[in-house]
């Protein structure tokens, strides 16, 4: 009896020991839950979420009874997929430009964790403080594409692939507004000369303005007989104008024809200046003229330069519109690229009257056919990556060498980073906010290495405002929406 009376006691102290350890194990606290992004999420740019796509961003969790999100503003939803560990993220066309997704992380030892996401709905490209540079792309292996400067700053490489999922024809030259739209001229088109066909839209497209979308698209078979386009200008639906190496055609979308425009042969390539519904352009040489299209014929508007003038127009460099209706214009006394006295001239197209200030260089006007950009009557050029501006002073008494005086130094591009070697086309300057915008690439052969610059000269000379480095691809030039259309 004493026997069976020690082996339960024994029994009962291994238990006790037992439970004991059991006891402590369970009282152990539960390991602090792990979350982290797989997907690479930028702590500086949002997540930029097309309308009616969805965006999936995926993680990696341990520990984790819950992942659970916030509610978002109105247009916007967010699903967690907890056994596929993600994230789908929609919004609507309407929805709120900005939002944060909020997402809550319950620990299985009941410690929580919280991760915000900025996101961004791309869905107007309208916007007045918003900034586009179009780019040529590489002639013998890519396509077009158009970057999108959002107005906070934030850079989107290609928006219009972004959008619709498809690419710009080879060589994008150039871009207009009008109506609400936007229309888009390549080169090349879906062919280049060497014949390498290339997947792209075709040689004109056509984008809503606000979202960015395709409503139409021309291939270079759809507009046989145009010889490299380089320009286009829009005044409606049936008025497109397109330039190329024999002059001006008027493109109609509708009857899909292409029309000669009489006496435009030899236009040069140069932008198209859009104001009071007509377009311009120009003749260059001994007897230079203003060509001004309208609605009403398919026939240019010769307009003469006076005679008399302080400096002879032999040749012209580029035209802008001016504020008050009026044009700039820059010209020379030389028909020989690097020689005359250079002026810029504001001209009035009724009654043809000029003031002309000189200037000490003459700026390199690139494929783009931008010679110089216009904010009031602020003018801005550039010598090479040097930029200058001439504050242009109307008065009547002021002789022409004035300008001389009066045109200022304002930076030195190379000075700032070695690597803007050279200046790739022209420059541009926002018409909302004055800034102005350049673009540089380290060389040719090195353009990957390229740099936009945006100076608010007013406040400093020696830094610019914003810079944004490796975006762009041979670019064409910068367009605002809040220009002139």
């Amino acid at each position: 009896m004493m026997k069976v009376r020690k082996m339960w006691g024994v029994l009962l102290v291994a238990v006790a020991l037992i439970m004991g350890s059991c006891s402590k194990e369970s009282e152990e606290p539960m390991p602090d839950p792990k979350f982290e992004w797989t997907t690479a999420v930028a702590t500086d740019v949002p997540v930029f979420v097309v309308p009616d796509t969805q965006v999936e961003i995926a993680y990696a969790a341990e520990h984790v009874q819950s992942v659970k999100t916030e509610s978002l503003p109105a247009g916007w939803s967010a699903t967690v997929d907890q056994d596929a560990r993600k994230i789908e993220i929609s919004a609507t066309a309407d929805a709120e430009t900005k939002a944060t997704l909020t997402v809550t992380v319950a620990g299985a030892g009941g410690k929580n964790l919280s991760q915000k996401v900025e996101l961004y709905c791309l869905n107007a490209f309208d916007d007045p403080a918003g900034v586009f540079v179009l780019n040529e792309g590489n002639m013998t292996t890519e396509n077009g594409s158009l970057t999108w400067i959002s107005p906070e700053g934030y850079v989107v490489a290609d928006a219009y692939k972004t959008v619709n999922g498809t690419e710009l024809g080879n060589v994008a030259q150039d871009m207009a507004f009008c109506n609400g739209k936007v229309y888009i001229i390549s080169q090349n088109g879906n062919k280049n000369p060497n014949g390498t066909v290339f997947e792209n839209d075709g040689m004109l497209v056509v984008a809503d303005a606000h979202t960015l979308k395709r409503t139409a698209a021309y291939t270079t078979d759809d507009l046989q007989g145009l010889d490299w386009p380089t320009h286009i200008a829009v005044l409606d639906e049936q008025h497109l104008y397109i330039r190329d190496n024999a002059g001006i055609y008027r493109f109609d979308p509708t009857a899909k024809s292409l029309t000669f425009v009489t006496g435009s042969d030899g236009a040069p390539k140069s932008r198209f200046v859009t104001m009071g519904g007509k377009a311009y352009t120009f003749k260059s040489g001994y007897l230079s003229k203003i060509l001004e299209l309208s609605t009403e014929s398919d026939a240019v508007t010769s307009i003469s330069f006076p005679y008399s003038i302080p400096c002879m127009i032999n040749r012209v460099l580029g035209i802008q519109g001016a504020d008050d209706g009026r044009m700039w214009v820059m010209t020379s006394t030389s028909t020989t690229v690097g020689s005359g006295q250079i002026a810029i001239g504001k001209f009035n197209l009724s009654d043809r009257s000029m003031i002309q200030r000189r200037i000490g260089v003459e700026p390199a006007v690139g494929s783009s056919g931008e010679a110089f950009a216009a904010y009031g009557n602020n003018l801005y050029y550039a010598d090479g990556v040097t930029v200058y501006c001439l504050p242009f002073d109307e008065s009547e008494d002021l002789k022409a060498d004035s300008g001389l005086e009066a045109e200022q130094w304002m930076v030195d591009l190379s000075a700032l980073d070695k690597n803007a070697g050279i200046r790739y086309n022209g420059l541009g300057v926002h018409p909302k906010s004055g800034r102005v915008y350049i673009n540089t690439l380290k060389s040719y052969a090195l353009f990957g290495q390229n740099q936009i610059w945006g100076f608010d000269f007013a406040t400093s000379t020696e830094a610019p405002a914003v810079k944004y480095e490796n975006y762009t691809h041979f670019p064409a030039g910068f367009y605002f929406p809040a220009g002139r259309q």
